[in-house]
């Protein structure tokens, strides 16, 4: 019984380990020069709506994609204190019809309301491949409107390349900065 024991607590010490691990030499995201935008952002309102109440942002573990990762569901949102860091952007996110970042995209800088739940239009709900918020911004990611259904962990920078079950079925987003 007690080898069981020593190999469950042995297993969650790793798991934290590589949920709070943090990769070295990450470079900022070069929208400008990547994805030829010139600075140039969608205007949220074009592409979906804020519904609801802002939410304070979470106190939980922030997952930093590695490449080929996709987004884990959240069974809850505590641990770390994401208010006593230093803002840093506008909270801006990336968005693609194609996987890896490919395809056709959708840079909104700043997203509607920090906090806030925001619901895509038709085209985006069923279309996105890749997300990813901009440094310094923490998004969730959500299977229905309105923020319900599956809910992501909470990420940040790079995002996913391939977003799992919320690969053409994202139906909303929150983020802060």
């Amino acid at each position: 019984m007690q080898p069981k024991i020593f190999l469950s607590s042995l297993l969650a010490t790793l798991l934290v380990i590589g949920v709070i691990a943090t990769p070295t030499g990450v470079g900022a995201r070069d929208i400008k020069s990547s994805h030829s935008l010139d600075g140039i952002a969608t205007p949220f309102q074009e592409i979906g709506t804020d519904v609801g109440e802002t939410k304070p942002p979470p106190k939980g573990p922030t997952i930093i994609p590695k490449d080929n990762d996709v987004p884990v569901v959240s069974t809850s949102v505590e641990a770390r204190d994401l208010e006593s860091l230093k803002k840093r952007t506008l909270g801006c996110v990336f968005a693609t019809d194609g996987p890896n970042f490919t395809g056709y995209f959708v840079y909104i800088c700043p997203v509607a309301i920090n906090g806030g739940c925001n619901n895509w239009n038709i085209y985006w709900r069923y279309h996105i491949r890749s997300f990813g918020p901009d440094q310094g911004t923490w998004c969730q990611i959500f299977t229905d409107p309105n923020c319900g259904g599956t809910m992501s962990a909470v990420f940040t920078y790079p995002g996913y390349g391939n977003l799992g079950i919320w690969d053409m079925n994202m139906g909303s987003f929150r983020c802060w900065w």
